[in-house]
């Protein structure tokens, strides 16, 4: 009796030990995010640090960035992999937060969004997703429209960017959600001449 139980308890406790990226899918593959970019203070694309001017010689824009990702097999060792392991990405959400740990939405950090998208990334691929990481409509919001204060134009706001990418396999089954961060540097910058 004691010798089933003691079986019994390791088998428990096996289980309890699968990984958390497992549980989190249904999905025998899983993303995986290489980097996450976007533009310097000179505009270049390709930063890991992005600078976002929140009034650009009198116009709003847009801030993007780029997520590169790989899809991969959750069992590196498995022989045969099909083209129903591919992941189509279909949703990108991004959220903001500052390290002062002051975030509340609309008043410290923007407001966060969900952006529907539709790119396939193939197994033990690489691909470049390009999404919005700060919308137009933020800049005339607070806090992003407090920093064209005419009176005290050298403030600057920190950003931590959370994107969140979602996905299914071509079978229709969802991956586990990745998470990454950016740095992103809130102000309104010089414009050229």
């Amino acid at each position: 009796m004691k010798l089933k139980i003691l079986g019994l308890t390791i088998v428990v406790l096996l289980l309890a030990g699968c990984s958390a990226v497992e549980n989190q899918g249904t999905s025998g593959t899983m993303l995986q995010i290489v980097s996450l970019t976007g533009n310097d203070l000179q505009g270049t694309a390709g930063s890991t640090t992005v600078f976002s001017d929140v009034l650009t010689n009198g116009s709003i824009i847009n801030d993007n960035g780029v997520a590169a990702l790989m899809a991969l097999p959750l069992d590196p060792l498995l022989e045969t992999q099909t083209p129903y392991m591919d992941v189509l990405v279909d949703q990108i959400d991004i959220a903001f937060k500052r390290t002062d740990g002051r975030n509340v939405e609309g008043v410290d950090v923007p407001y966060r969004f969900t952006q529907p998208v539709s790119f396939l990334v193939p197994i033990n691929g690489a691909s470049t997703i390009p999404f919005v990481l700060i919308r137009h409509i933020a800049k005339t919001e607070s806090p992003l429209i407090d920093l064209r204060d005419p009176l005290n134009p050298d403030q600057v706001l920190q950003l931590v960017a959370i994107i969140t990418i979602h996905g299914k396999d071509k079978g229709g089954h969802r991956v586990a959600p990745v998470t990454g961060n950016i740095t992103v540097w809130c102000a309104d910058f010089a414009d050229s001449i």
